[in-house]
């Protein structure tokens, strides 16, 4: 089972073969290489303490896939889709509040022009509010309420936490679909031209599609299209 990769790092430090002599005061050992360094030449990374070297090994190991000692550990489909699923949920829940609170009714005005105009606005407000739901949650600690629930956190590909700027990237890659769809939406209103917002709708399909092909094939990270763009992965806190 892997560790938490937020627990505070432990050194593996192995003794000294028999009969050889004790390193020097103020020497440590990488966990990667475990050749002997002054303290002040080692880093903390992944919740290792490792030389140049060894941080190096540690990355072609995260970039490949290849597991090591403390290595993250993506999560299921089932699990990840669960907790997309949650995601989606809050995010309805939120966007059917608003719709309430702006008085944005569609009953009685679909086919018309203030009808269209209501489905923009609402569908606007719904990418906004997912915006900012992933984007301050991720940016927070990681993790929205989906991903809470499943036990996942989005990581950088080395291990650190992702920054507030990032989560926010991260948000409107993995939203650009409907991103996409709502500027067409306005500019088909606009022009009173619909083509350009059914083209639109079909380059945003594509783009989730693409977005899930990506996570699916990954079998080694579960990498998905956003992820890609912002370096970014999802991993299982099963520690």
């Amino acid at each position: 089972m892997a560790d938490n990769p937020y627990a505070p790092p432990s050194v593996a430090q192995s003794s000294p073969a028999s009969g050889a002599a004790a390193p020097a005061a103020g020497m440590a050992q990488c966990s990667i290489t475990k050749k002997w360094f002054p303290e002040d030449e080692l880093v903390t990374f992944q919740g290792q303490l490792v030389c140049a070297e060894g941080k190096q090994i540690l990355l072609d190991r995260l970039q490949t896939g290849a597991l090591a000692t403390n290595e993250f550990v993506r999560p299921g489909i089932l699990r990840r889709f669960g907790c997309i699923f949650l995601d989606g949920i809050v995010l309805g829940v939120v966007g059917m509040v608003l719709d309430l609170l702006l008085g944005l009714s569609y009953f009685g005005y679909v086919g018309t022009a203030q009808g269209s105009l209501m489905a923009w606005m609402g569908n606007l407000l719904s990418v906004a509010a997912a915006i900012l739901y992933f984007g301050l949650l991720h940016g927070w600690n990681g993790q929205s309420l989906g991903k809470r629930v499943g036990n996942l956190r989005v990581i950088n590909m080395d291990g650190t936490p992702i920054s507030k700027s990032k989560a926010f990237a991260r948000a409107l890659a993995y939203t650009f679909g409907n991103v996409l769809f709502a500027l067409t939406l306005f500019v088909g209103l606009l022009t009173k031209n619909m083509t350009v917002f059914a083209l639109g709708s079909v380059l945003a399909g594509l783009w989730g599609l693409t977005d899930c092909i990506m996570a699916l094939v990954d079998t080694r990270m579960q990498r998905s299209l956003h992820d890609r763009i912002c370096r970014t992965r999802v991993i299982w806190l099963n520690g």
